[in-house]
């Protein structure tokens, strides 16, 4: 954790292709010259079965960034069953090799219906998602990994918003959660499912329930140019940071066009904005 102020981090993925090693490092250097200063944080995303760190991570290391690996879930029943036992030591051994700080936000949000190790599937996969992070945690620890700092990360909202999905339900415990993230965007009206938000009105619910006990990362987000304005977001979220929210400890930029433009440069006046942010942190 940063002595003081804030880490600024990136997913940085503009067009939502993935051409190598050398096209995703352009990305991200492309992207810090854009706005003004060097990533704290590179995120990369993969698969349950995908091998880290790769050349990538080291490239993040060799160039004073953490890198943090999202790393998708499976099912949670095959983690608990003991049957991956084998490919989670694996990566656990190839994370403590790497031998630099790296973040690990495994079975990122858990109380949506997204994915195979979320609420979506049942009331009863909350404790399967607690036993299965505590297994993986425990693994990590014995094949001497302590350099992961691990990032539970829900996300903002239960999806839909059955009382079994409150996010509360799904966190392990203090001694396996080094920092709490937090998953949010401000959609606006470029999904009929939700309105526009202020940064304040999607973060605030979780950030009250856990700054207390961890810091926080703002581990994904951004904002849409539909309904209402970028820029106008973006300042306010500067402003909310520093007033509202003091145990954010890092913030990570979705930067992507894909469900809607989330880019920092979706308009002059959002890069603007936020290369305004980049300056005071």
């Amino acid at each position: 954790m940063p002595p003081a102020g804030m880490l600024l981090g990136a997913y940085v993925n503009p067009n939502e292709s993935w051409l190598g090693l050398q096209d995703d490092e352009q990305k991200v250097t492309t992207f810090e010259s854009m706005v003004g200063r060097r990533l704290d944080i590179d995120m990369h995303y993969y698969q349950w079965a995908a091998a880290f760190p790769t050349a990538l991570e080291q490239w993040d290391a060799t160039n004073c960034r953490v890198p943090m690996i999202s790393w998708a879930g499976t099912r949670l029943e095959d983690v608990n069953s003991a049957s991956q036992d084998k490919l989670i030591r694996a990566r656990a051994r190839a994370v403590a090799q790497f031998g630099q700080p790296v973040f690990i936000r495994w079975g990122y949000k858990m109380n949506g219906d997204w994915f195979d190790w979320t609420a979506g599937r049942s009331p009863d996969t909350a404790a399967a998602f607690v036993a299965a992070w505590r297994r993986i945690h425990r693994i990590f620890k014995a094949a001497g990994a302590r350099n992961a700092t691990w990032v539970w990360a829900p996300n903002e909202t239960a999806l839909p918003t059955e009382s079994w999905r409150d996010p509360r339900r799904y966190y392990p415990g203090d001694d396996v959660v080094d920092w709490v993230g937090i998953d949010g965007y401000n959609w606006g009206s470029s999904s009929s499912s939700f309105t526009w938000r202020s940064f304040s009105e999607i973060f605030t619910p979780v950030y009250a329930e856990y700054a207390a006990r961890k810091p926080i990362m703002i581990a994904e987000t951004a904002s849409t140019e539909v309904g209402g304005g970028k820029a106008a977001w973006i300042d306010d979220m500067n402003r909310a940071l520093s007033s509202e929210f003091p145990k954010v400890r890092a913030l990570v930029w979705f930067d992507s066009n894909k469900e809607t433009d989330w880019r920092v440069d979706s308009s002059p006046a959002a890069l603007d904005a936020f290369r305004r942010l980049t300056l005071s942190r």
